[in-house]
């Protein structure tokens, strides 16, 4: 089943608003009751919307203030793929966090059922080079 270019841009804008504000609940709220949430594949594996909340939560407290652009989403049927670039900054300490992610949406709804992102931490704040996102 296909989703349509405007549900994909829906979760992809909203994923990447609701992590820059810390929008635990919002964020949770994209996701299925079952969802299952593969964090880094050296990271843990999340099942369900309890638990993902708490993820975040732990999130949070690690990256502290964010920024987070988001790249233009990829369609391939009901899995959406897009790049991320978030500038952290936790007390004085500055960081950069890029990535990506594949999501599975459900075409009645929206939400993601399963979820799975990669991403690469570098010291400071950076910029992406030219072409990211697109």
């Amino acid at each position: 089943m296909s989703i349509s270019r405007e549900t994909a841009t829906a979760f992809v804008e909203a994923y990447g608003r609701t992590w820059e504000a810390w929008d635990r609940t919002g964020f949770c709220d994209l996701f299925s009751e079952d969802t299952v949430y593969v964090a880094h594949p050296t990271g843990e594996t999340v099942t369900g919307r309890a638990a993902l909340e708490r993820y975040v939560e732990k999130e949070e407290r690690e990256q502290g203030v964010v920024a987070v652009r988001m790249g233009a989403p990829l369609i391939d049927g009901d899995q959406v793929v897009s790049e991320f670039w978030v500038a952290a900054t936790n007390n004085d300490t500055q960081a950069t966090i890029a990535g990506c992610f594949i999501a599975r949406l459900r075409s009645e709804d929206g939400l993601c059922s399963h979820f799975r992102e990669y991403w690469f931490d570098i010291a400071g704040h950076e910029d992406p080079g030219p072409g990211w996102g697109s």
